[in-house]
């Protein structure tokens, strides 16, 4: 993964940044980078996973898991649902570079990336937020 950070702040500090996430709890976590790639970031606190979401994918590295598979779909403007498929098992796109971490306070965080030679069309967002992945 290239040079940047992480940052962890309100929506109103981190509004400038191009690739956030936004928690349960009203925080955001932005990727700080000047790398000119099509990016995104997903995080959640780590927290017990629904019952339902238990049942259908597990609870080892759900989180993990989950970031990992929202990045994807952000990166690659699959639909929300395709989180499903990629949950179960189906392998990311090979244009995707993912990197997972977890921050203080039990945040986890993926990072996923699109190398320059290898962009991928398209804006992917997910639903209802403003977390999103812009090809620049």
């Amino acid at each position: 993964m290239p040079g940047g950070r992480l940052l962890v702040g309100s929506d109103a500090e981190l509004a400038g940044y191009r690739a956030r996430s936004h928690l349960h709890d009203g925080r955001v976590v932005a990727w700080a980078s000047s790398d000119d790639v099509p990016v995104a970031v997903d995080a959640e606190v780590e927290r017990t996973v629904p019952e339902a979401l238990a049942r259908r994918f597990g609870t080892d590295g759900f989180w993990e898991r989950w970031t990992r598979a929202e990045c994807v779909v952000k990166l690659t403007g699959r639909g929300v649902v395709d989180i499903v498929a990629l949950m179960a098992g189906e392998e990311p796109s090979a244009d995707v570079r993912l990197s997972t971490l977890r921050l203080r306070g039990g945040i986890v965080v993926s990072i996923g990336r699109v190398p320059a030679e290898g962009s991928l069309r398209g804006i992917g967002r997910s639903a209802g937020d403003c977390s999103f992945a812009c090809n620049l």
